[in-house]
């Protein structure tokens, strides 16, 4: 089997050192640097948000605080529709549950092994470089 890859690799070889070197174009080389010109051309930096859009925003934004400085009791709004403690009653889900030893420790060295991570990740990060 390696006499074949051998024998290949020698034809291979052979035709190779028989092809001619290529030769580059008279202007390969302005080509070459019109394009790194063009490629180094920094765009002129565009903000994601415009100045108009922030203007917008900033005027609605005064306009809300003072319609709520001049309109406190507005019926825009109707606080005691909001309130959601008498509405809701807040019960404990986890209030019968009990959680097994073995289930305990395996949180536990859980917890212990991810605590490690960080530490044992920089020790191998100073040890290879």
């Amino acid at each position: 089997m390696e006499k074949q890859f051998s024998r290949e690799d020698a034809s291979m070889k052979k035709w190779i050192k028989e092809l001619p070197l290529e030769q580059p174009s008279p202007d390969f080389m302005q080509k070459v640097m019109a394009g790194v010109a063009h490629s180094a051309m920094k765009k002129p930096y565009q903000p994601l948000i415009s100045r108009k859009v922030w203007v917008v925003i900033i005027t609605l934004f005064i306009l809300a605080l003072l319609w709520i400085y001049f309109n406190p009791s507005s019926s825009i709004i109707d606080s005691e529709a909001l309130s959601w403690d008498s509405q809701m009653q807040w019960n404990n889900p986890f209030e019968g549950m009990k959680i097994p030893k073995t289930a305990v420790y395996a949180i536990g060295f859980m917890a212990l092994f991810l605590l490690q991570i960080p530490f044992l990740k920089r020790i191998l990060d100073k040890s290879y470089i």
